[in-house]
């Protein structure tokens, strides 16, 4: 049986006993393969009953994708079993163990029995609720697998978990490969920006008409900069942010870690998490809210009111895109936000009201500090170490 190194990481995160593995990758990495491979082994392997589920959005779909994939690796291998294949069912014999592939739009299957290994195949063509339902229902290990056109729960829910491998792989992975698909694949990327991310790199895709195309991930360096942090308000609906804003002026860098993204949150709440993570630093907040930030500053933050007005957005947002913004790595919502913060009427300036909390706290922060001559003398400086905070 031919496996390639992804075969060989989602081992090792197999014995891990992380509950939850998933596998972002760009086309022809083996990331499908690699998966079902594991699953056919785990189960041959198995001196107890096992059953394992492969799902997919649809039935044809599933068809065209993982039962395909599944068959042709078997047959090329000389180990496929006609007898074992239950066609009308879907189910295919392993030893004592069961192999079932079914679909998402079977609701009898999503909220039926439990399983003990769980593979959803292109995990972003399903809603989150449905991953929820299955995983629940999953004794031992989920894994999934996607090409990352979107931003979806993979990154929103999952990956922000301890318990959750994460695998990323591209076609350079993948031994076995033909040198044409390879070609093809290089080709197409010089053509489109956005397939190159998604389906060549195995990044995530960009959004057409995105405010910010001027960030990456990255951690602050090892030297003395002005820090701020700044703060938007929310309370049922949207929520209470802070990030933390470190200004390298003579680099054109902003430094961006996020640090609080809530909702619920009432005035001793926000208190406690500015006093906690912020200590005497100074705090930006979002003007709009006068009467809170007049009651955190009376009882002991160092916050002062956002500079707003006329014009403060679309000025705020060209000079954040006058530097090259560096995300800490463990900012989901920021870089969820910097990735769907997009243009109403790019000749306006208009944007899309939503997906703009962290983005705004942090445009407040350099607001302040550019309205403070770049020098204040209330804003302090820390060396920061090159760790993640």
């Amino acid at each position: 049986m031919k496996m390639t190194n992804v075969f060989d990481r989602n081992f090792d995160a197999l014995t891990s006993e992380k509950k939850h593995i998933v596998n972002q990758g760009s086309a022809r990495s083996s990331k499908t393969f690699s998966i079902l491979q594991l699953l056919y082994l785990t189960a041959l392997r198995s001196k107890t009953p096992l059953l394992i589920s492969v799902v997919s959005q649809t039935l044809p779909h599933l068809k065209r994708g993982a039962i395909r994939d599944f068959q042709n690796f078997l047959k090329t291998d000389g180990y496929w079993n006609e007898d074992a294949w239950r066609r009308g069912d879907f189910i295919y014999s392993v030893g004592c163990s069961e192999i079932e592939f079914f679909s998402v739009d079977n609701a009898g299957k999503v909220y039926g029995p439990a399983r003990d290994y769980l593979f959803v195949n292109e995990a972003n063509r399903i809603e989150w609720e449905i991953y929820l339902q299955l995983s629940i229902r999953t004794r031992l290990t989920c894994f999934i697998d996607y090409n990352p056109t979107r931003e979806f729960w993979a990154h929103t829910e999952l990956l922000i978990r301890p318990d959750v491998a994460y695998i990323h792989s591209t076609f350079k992975d993948n031994d076995y490969i033909e040198q044409s698909i390879v070609n093809e694949l290089i080709e197409a990327g010089k053509r489109n920006e956005n397939f190159r991310r998604v389906f060549v790199e195995g990044e995530i895709g960009q959004i057409e008409g995105t405010v910010f195309d001027n960030w990456s991930e990255g951690l602050q360096p090892d030297i003395e900069l002005p820090v701020l942090f700044g703060q938007d308000y929310g309370f049922s609906n949207d929520p209470t942010t802070l990030v933390r804003v470190v200004i390298d002026d003579r680099n054109r860098k902003l430094y961006l870690t996020e640090l609080l993204y809530k909702a619920g949150l009432n005035t001793d709440n926000i208190l406690h998490v500015n006093r906690s993570l912020c200590g005497n630093g100074l705090i930006i907040g979002d003007s709009a809210e006068p009467r809170l930030i007049d009651e955190l500053l009376n009882r002991g933050c160092n916050i002062r009111a956002a500079v707003k007005g006329q014009g403060s957005i679309s000025a705020g947002i060209m000079a954040m895109q006058d530097y090259e913004l560096i995300v800490h790595p463990d900012s989901h919502n920021l870089k969820k936000e910097l990735r769907n913060y997009v243009w109403i009427d790019n000749k306006s300036g208009l944007v899309i009201d939503d997906f703009n909390h962290l983005i705004d706290a942090a445009r407040y922060a350099l607001t302040y500090y550019k309205n403070q001559n770049n020098a204040p003398k209330t804003i302090e400086t820390f060396t920061y170490r090159k760790t993640r905070i």
